[in-house]
């Protein structure tokens, strides 16, 4: 598993009647609703990573003493993103791994968590952690590209795109190379590291599923040459197809095996 942790503090956010706030000595003056969640933070230190909080703040004409009120309902991602988005604001600890990674990339993007607002911001260490660590592993690649084209299809081709391409080129490595390219991803990976945050990608063997009878799953045993074709079958099929399509064209693996993929999708 590949994971990213962010912030340091422990997390203080918490439900009373309905309404999702944070413990602090201050006021709060920012209220947010996303969905049917209704959020009591504050300017500081939301407005500070959130360009886009900070343009619907400035455009607001509301009484100084009364918290602004803000309407996130169109957040990618709903109530889990944006949380994300704001325990990192707030220097909270989060972990981000590839089953929370699209949803939070695509509500950073949204509230413009950029390099452009603050330095070292959301966004840009988020796509680092895409570019060092989920296009690295096989099952995060998967796991990545599924959530992204199930939120917004062929759209979010910064996502999208990067991961089949990651997917097609373990594909078309040597079954005798799967093990040893993992080993590799170690070493180069474990020990990134800067100021706010850490990088493990640890990962001794890809993971991959292969239930065909008769198959005992050892350690010593050899890689088989449909080893990848159970786990792209949990793909949309028009993601599915653009994988297998894409490996069909470089011709560098046989019919039959094409068609071993086809039968097991």
């Amino acid at each position: 598993m590949k994971y990213m942790k962010l912030g340091s503090k422990p997390d203080t956010f918490y439900t009373e009647q309905a309404v999702r706030s944070v413990v602090s000595d201050i006021p709060a003056d920012l209220i947010i609703h996303v969905n049917n969640t209704k959020y009591q933070l504050h300017k500081f230190p939301l407005l500070l990573k959130c360009g886009l909080l900070q343009r619907l703040c400035s455009d607001t004409e509301a009484d100084e003493q009364l918290p602004v009120p803000v309407a996130l309902h169109d957040i990618p991602g709903g109530e889990e993103a944006f949380e994300i988005c704001a325990k990192f604001c707030y220097g909270i600890a989060i972990s981000i791994s590839a089953s929370n990674f699209v949803p939070a990339a695509l509500a950073a993007r949204f509230l413009r968590m950029t390099e452009h607002v603050a330095k070292g911001n959301l966004v840009s260490k988020l796509d680092t952690f895409f570019e060092s660590c989920v296009l690295h592993g096989w099952r995060d690649s998967i796991a990545a590209l599924q959530a992204a084209w199930r939120i917004s299809g062929w759209s979010e081709s910064r996502i999208v795109q990067p991961c089949v391409d990651s997917i097609v080129e373990k594909i078309l490595l040597p079954p005798s190379q799967v093990c040893w390219q993992a080993a590799v991803d170690l070493r180069r990976f474990i020990w990134r590291q800067d100021l706010n945050s850490f990088f493990l990608c640890v990962q001794v063997a890809w993971s991959y599923t292969y239930t065909r009878p008769g198959y005992a799953k050892r350690p010593h045993q050899s890689v088989p040459k449909d080893w990848w074709t159970e786990d792209i079958s949990e793909l949309d099929i028009e993601v599915f197809r653009s994988v297998v399509s894409t490996v069909r064209a470089t011709r560098m693996l046989p019919s039959p095996l094409i068609g071993e993929a086809l039968h097991v999708y």
